[in-house]
Order: structure tokens, then sequence, then C-alpha cells
């Protein structure tokens, strides 16, 4: 038997942190370079964040203050769409495009 979330249960937006980008004019993400998934919730209910569709190791997170936090780390290049759901309640970003890239300690260089 599923229950059912706290009344009101919702991701309400979802945004990528990529503060960390340097020289990025096509706001394209770099593969190895680590960018926070921000989900903005209105509970406490815990959010599952999927890759593509898939479930990822460490995805479902407590919100805290009103947001869970994903750290998402490309692996290859490709294009990426990011879902975070709380309660069933879905939220989408994407499809974000990750070319090659170069981390250097605090930015990521993406170079294509």
């Amino acid at each position: 038997m599923a229950l059912a979330g706290p009344a009101g249960a919702a991701v309400t937006a979802i945004q990528v942190d990529s503060s960390n980008l340097f020289g990025s004019l096509d706001q394209r993400y770099g593969a190895g370079c680590a960018y926070g998934i921000i989900a903005d919730v209105d509970t406490e209910a815990p959010v599952e964040f999927k890759v593509n569709g898939q479930s990822v190791l460490g995805g479902t997170k407590e919100p805290d203050g009103g947001k869970a936090v994903y750290n998402w780390v490309p692996v290859a290049p490709g294009e990426y769409t990011i879902t975070a759901t709380q309660s069933g309640v879905s939220k989408s970003v994407g499809p974000l495009t990750v070319g090659v890239g170069v981390y250097t300690g605090s930015s990521c260089i993406v170079l294509y």
C-alpha cells in the first residue's frame, strides 16, 4: 500500500547552479564538472532526482529550507534531462548540452 504525500507536496521549480562555468557562451556544461541541481519544494518530503529517466545513486535527497540539492557530475558529453519528483509531482530541466569539460579546481571550462 502506497502512502500519499502531504497535501500540496510538490516540486515548484528546478534549476541548475552553473556558477562554476567559465567561458560557456551557449550554456553548455562540462563532462567531469559538478553542478548543483536545485529543486524548490513546498514540503519536507524526500525528493527523487533522475537523469534521463534513470534513478541515480544518491539521488533521493531530504529538503532543507524548501530546497533539495543533487550534485550532478555528467560523465560524458551528450544531452541530459534531469527530473525532480516529490510525492508524485515532477519538474524537469533540459535538455542540457554537455561538452568536454576541464575542471580547474574552482571553475569549469567547456571546450566544445
